[in-house]
């Protein structure tokens, strides 16, 4: 692969990560593992107010960190609190991902933006977690805390799942090296394939969100490619095309995602090898893998961002 790069620049919009909401953290983890990846210790989430104190927002997480982009996994840890909540009534309509964030340079002034185009974000949110500093080979040498600013919308805006915007600040250490080797070889998260309710009215919503010309592939199938990843509407029926053996979540919802391998033929045989079922598709070099209940969603998986569907 070329010069891997994580953060956009001015001007850029990246897909930066997707979050499964699972209801078992323990047997997400468990399958992550076996799935072959690496994930960063458990946290809970908190914000932190103006006056620097932390506030517990009622959920936690474990992450997949990529050499492109990240995979987020989030449990409920207290349903009482407005995220702890929101997050609950997601993760009752299907096990599965309802995070879909693109990271921009300047994410206050992205909100300005939204506002301007007739959406509703909330004020900015500063998020922080705790993060071991580790060396190359794994050592943890001490701990550190990574910074993220966030933009949220409500349900009315965007409502196939959390559908935000963010800015990093703490590049390094979100974005280890020791976290990023993986048994499977997966390296890169690329394109999301979100299930609308209403195909027209969504077309034009995510082009004023992404900021992004939607791209027709034909009927009912829509692509507002980034400056690094896209972001794909279908329609259920387009979504089990493109995803073959996924269960295609209820509307509004988000069916699967693509990511890269260092080498697809080998992750396919590392996957066979601990008991998953590979699933080959109508595109060379591209294979899908329905994930289990325990985490919900599909994938589709290739070597070349070229060989995907939406980019033939």
């Amino acid at each position: 692969m070329a010069a891997w790069r994580q953060l956009p620049t001015a001007g850029e919009t990246f897909l930066d990560h997707l979050g499964h909401f699972v209801p078992d953290m323990d047997a997400a983890h468990v399958e992550l593992t076996r799935l072959g990846f690496l994930q960063t210790p458990y946290v809970l989430h908190a914000f932190t107010d103006e006056a620097g104190q932390r506030h517990p927002m009622g959920t936690a997480n474990r992450c997949v960190m990529l050499r492109e982009g990240y995979l987020e996994v989030l449990t409920v840890t207290d349903a009482s609190t407005p995220t702890g909540d929101r997050t609950q009534r997601q993760l009752d309509r299907y096990t599965g991902v309802h995070i879909v964030a693109m990271t921009d340079p300047d994410a206050i002034a992205r909100r300005a933006r939204q506002a301007a185009a007739g959406f509703h974000p909330q004020e900015p949110t500063p998020l922080k977690r705790p993060v071991p500093v580790l060396t190359e080979d794994g050592t943890e040498t001490g701990s550190g805390e990574a910074a993220f600013t966030v933009i949220k919308n409500p349900e009315t805006d965007m409502p196939e799942g959390r559908v935000q915007v963010l800015s990093h600040h703490t590049e390094a250490l979100v974005w280890q090296e020791a976290w990023m080797r993986h048994e499977n070889g997966i390296v890169a998260l690329r394109d999301v394939i979100i299930v609308p309710q209403d195909m027209r009215e969504a077309e034009d919503r995510y082009a004023r969100f992404t900021e992004v010309a939607p791209v027709r592939l034909g009927e009912g199938l829509i692509r507002y490619p980034l400056a690094r990843g896209g972001i794909l509407l279908a329609t259920p029926e387009r979504a089990a095309d493109l995803l073959p053996g996924a269960k295609v979540p209820p509307s509004p919802g988000v069916a699967g995602y693509a990511l890269l391998s260092d080498d697809v033929a080998a992750t396919r045989r590392f996957l066979e090898g601990r008991g998953f079922a590979p699933t080959d598709t109508a595109w060379p070099g591209v294979f899908s893998l329905p994930l289990s209940g325990v985490l919900g969603s599909c994938w589709l998986v290739a070597q070349d961002p070229a060989a995907l569907p939406w980019n033939n």
